[in-house]
């Protein structure tokens, strides 16, 4: 059966019915991730969770309910915690770099998390959707500080998407290492025509990756926007 997993961690204080809800989405996440959110069932969650299949629909409509709660949350937890990693970083650039790098290497380490955001990306458009746009912010800025000439459009930022994702595919899979993050990082800016020594240099430069958690806040919390944001038509990834 699954062992305890960090939303069973952070609603140990909290009353029965919480503990077993987030038991229940901690059984999702393994089951999300080994089996893809298409062939995942209620039973198969329900059984991971050590529950009866009636007490998943006390604390949830469907599948479905649970999954979008569950991507949400990893979405929220993984983009403010790399935000405030960067808060001291003001070049647009350099804060693409950072971000693509520190969110790879997490969610290398959390494989369970990291094959939920792959396997996300065709049932869950809106789990990506946050993420787009904090990336968006970040490139938006260092158009407006004349780095990056071509329009932030939906199509650039779906190419973009897709080449990280592959990265962390890759990463997940042990087909590539920790220089994941720099190589794609590396890779887009020259797509974007950021000189190459320019594009090296910030893809290669040492920086200090941060520990990030899961989960970081209570559910029901409600998630400031990042700033400058972005607004994109839809995007089917």
């Amino acid at each position: 059966m699954m062992n305890s997993g960090p939303f069973t961690a952070e609603a140990r204080h909290q009353n029965k019915s919480a503990r077993t809800r987030a038991r229940l989405m901690d059984a999702a996440v393994q089951v999300f991730a080994r089996d893809g959110f298409e062939a995942a069932s209620v039973n198969e969650i329900a059984r991971m969770a050590e529950v009866a299949n009636g007490t998943f629909y006390v604390h949830f409509k469907d599948k479905d309910a649970i999954a979008v709660e569950v991507a949400a949350r990893i979405a929220t937890d993984i983009t403010d915690q790399i935000d405030r990693a960067m808060a001291d970083i003001d070049d647009g650039l350099e804060r693409f770099g950072f971000a693509t790098r520190q969110f790879i290497e997490f969610a290398s380490h959390q494989p369970q998390w990291g094959w939920v955001i792959i396997r996300a990306a065709s049932f869950l458009p809106q789990m990506h959707r946050q993420m787009e746009t904090h990336m968006c912010a970040d490139l938006e800025r260092g158009r407006r500080q004349g780095q990056i000439t071509a329009d932030i459009d939906a199509f650039l930022v779906d190419t973009i998407m897709s080449m990280v994702f592959a990265a962390l595919a890759a990463r997940l899979r042990g087909d590539a290492g920790p220089e994941a993050g720099s190589r794609v990082t590396e890779l887009v800016l020259n797509m974007l025509n950021i000189p190459p020594q320019r594009a090296h240099a910030i893809a290669w430069q040492t920086i200090a990756l941060k520990e990030l958690h899961l989960p970081t806040r209570p559910r029901q919390e409600r998630v400031s926007p990042p700033a400058e944001p972005v607004r994109l038509g839809p995007i089917q990834i």
